[in-house]
């Protein structure tokens, strides 16, 4: 099972390569969710007042696999934690990425 800390490390890595390819520094808020099968983070424009984000929807790190799980934009996150716990949403297969592989 991954450490919070190892968890953050992952999540942190995953924004830094969406922030490479748009070209803006991301950066993760101190405040997450905790479950008891990861971490929901968010991620803002570290300069807000220069960028503004569109799309840019929590994800989960699993702490067993450390792979992220994006979460849409369309409806709150309580939304998609829920159908991700009762197996009633599905990510597609571009919103997984195992930072194992990248």
């Amino acid at each position: 099972m991954l450490t919070d800390n190892k968890m953050l490390e992952i999540a942190n890595k995953y924004i830094k390569q969406i922030g490479q390819r748009i070209n803006i520094e991301l950066e993760i808020p101190s405040e997450f969710i905790k479950k008891s099968y990861g971490n929901v983070y968010d991620y803002v424009a570290k300069d807000s007042t220069k960028h503004r984000l569109a799309g840019n929807g929590p994800f989960l790190v699993k702490n067993d696999t450390g792979i992220v799980i994006q979460f849409g934009t369309s409806d709150d996150v309580e939304y998609y934690l829920s159908g991700y716990e009762d197996g009633t949403w599905k990510p597609s297969i571009h919103g997984v990425w195992d930072p194992n592989q990248n």
